[in-house]
């Protein structure tokens, strides 16, 4: 015979990940809007004083024509500050995510970190030549949004499929009565 009817109440599949993909694009945007603001605050208000001091660490050369210690320190708090938004955010609104919030924060720290490192050498790469092209300023903006790109596809599957899971709920662990 024919396989049962599905409850027709529950959005398929293919339509619920479309739908989180929107939402995760529309507070992606929101995540932008707190990077791009920290990071103007920081690039260009509070760390100006350190433009002019090199600053060298592994793969990271942020010298003076890159930023100097400005850009790294800019670049990095920006990050961490939105990627930490991001985190609650989406889990709660995008994913609704149900699995152990520890878990979820550990490997969702993981990934960050490794997109965190891409992202802080990306500008060691990019800074100077955009700079020449069209001003350290641009430069600066169009190096974190080809960052954020990268992030957000790197981000959206990871979340979906590793890290912000839903825990399927077994009859046995709903509770017996239903609160009003």
């Amino acid at each position: 015979m024919s396989e049962p009817i599905k409850n027709l109440s529950e959005p398929k599949k293919g339509k619920k990940t479309f739908r989180q993909f929107i939402v995760f694009f529309l507070l992606s945007i929101v995540t932008t809007v707190v990077d791009l603001g920290t990071f103007s605050l920081f690039n260009y208000l509070i760390f100006t004083g350190l433009k002019t001091i090199d600053f060298q660490w592994w793969l990271f050369n942020y010298s003076v024509v890159n930023g100097g210690l400005c850009a790294f320190l800019s670049f990095s708090i920006s990050f961490v500050l939105s990627q930490t938004f991001n985190f609650f955010i989406q889990r709660k609104v995008t994913f609704g995510a149900n699995n152990n919030m520890l878990y979820s924060g550990l490997m969702y720290a993981v990934m960050v970190l490794l997109v965190f490192f891409f992202q802080l050498w990306i500008p060691t790469l990019l800074h100077e030549p955009l700079a020449n092209l069209v001003g350290s300023n641009w430069g600066d903006f169009i190096i974190k949004n080809f960052n954020m790109t990268i992030s957000f596809l790197i981000q959206f599957p990871m979340n979906k499929w590793v890290i912000m899971r839903q825990k399927k709920v077994k009859p046995s662990d709903e509770p017996l009565e239903k609160p009003l």
